[in-house]
């Protein structure tokens, strides 16, 4: 059989034609899902973000991209935290986090970014993390310009944010950031899309990974197996927090070792039993507390 994807013999051979064949059409459908955005929700159009006290902003890119943030100004804020999203989530879906970032970190600024084709943000083509990485460096200098050069800054990441962080941190292209908080952030992105299309749609990832690996590449001319994290957090120097779900859906809490491993920084593995960090808010209890206390110490 004449073979238009890599597929490992040991797969082949236990699947019938007909099971092959959807497999590798569902796995073309998933990847096509998660690298165009189709249309705009409704909730990202509303004005929800002004019950948070927020204003939109907008900056444009390298690209001539406009790119969607909202921003919640405290008086004499000494400190902005930049706030990324996971994939196709948007900024509206960081709304809890920022609840508690605000009730740990009482007067900072607050800056929730839409990530290129996400949200209000322009383009249609996602960035997996990685394209999305002169989008943070253009935010990172609008907070500097706006506030002042020796303005500090902390960054908080849900998944896909959190590893764009990361990245852009690995490359030493963020300046005045004395924080990151990242929550579960995943290892590279080809093991995070063949596992998630793996529990959606219930394709083996040996047969969906080579298939995405392929659709990704004909659009972006990258190959998403290069798309490593764990190589470049090798190089980050910037204090770190690795909060991750023993419980997390979306990449397994075992993911968050080889990051942490290989981080050069000063750093914190804070896994916790709850869905989410925003779950901890108002507790005070050692352990919850433990994590304000490093937080506080690097900044």
């Amino acid at each position: 059989m004449k073979k238009k994807y890599a597929i490992g013999g040991a797969v082949a051979s236990t699947l019938t034609a007909s099971t092959l064949t959807a497999g590798m059409a569902l796995s073309n459908q998933f990847a096509k899902k998660m690298l165009y955005r189709e249309h705009l929700t409704k909730e990202d159009q509303g004005d929800w973000y002004k019950e948070l006290g927020a204003e939109k902003v907008k900056i444009k890119n390298h690209k001539g991209l406009y790119l969607q943030a909202y921003l919640i100004e405290k008086e004499n804020a000494k400190r902005t935290i930049i706030c990324l999203h996971a994939l196709l989530e948007s900024a509206y879906s960081l709304q809890n986090s920022v609840s508690y970032l605000e009730s740990v970190f009482e007067n900072e600024n607050i800056l929730m970014v839409d990530a290129n084709a996400h949200g209000l943000s322009d383009g249609y083509i996602r960035g997996f993390g990685y394209r999305d990485i002169f989008d943070l460096m253009y935010f990172n200098t609008y907070i500097l310009q706006k506030y002042g050069e020796d303005h500090r800054i902390i960054m908080y990441g849900q998944g896909m944010g959190a590893n764009t962080i990361l990245n852009t941190s690995g490359l030493g292209k963020l300046k005045n950031v004395d924080l990151i908080i990242s929550e579960g952030a995943y290892d590279n992105v080809y093991s995070y899309l063949a596992m998630r299309c793996q529990r959606e749609h219930k394709v083996s990832q040996l047969l969906c990974g080579p298939i995405i690996r392929k659709v990704i590449k004909n659009e972006l001319k990258t190959d998403i197996k290069k798309m490593d994290t764990v190589q470049l957090v090798k190089k980050n120097k910037i204090p770190t927090v690795y909060v991750h779900s023993k419980n997390d859906k979306e990449v397994p809490f075992q993911k968050v070792f080889p990051l942490y491993n290989h981080d050069a920084s000063n750093k914190l593995l804070f896994p916790i039993k709850e869905e989410h960090l925003y779950d901890l808010k108002d507790k005070e209890d050692s352990y919850s507390l433990s994590l304000i206390e490093f937080m506080n110490e690097n900044i």
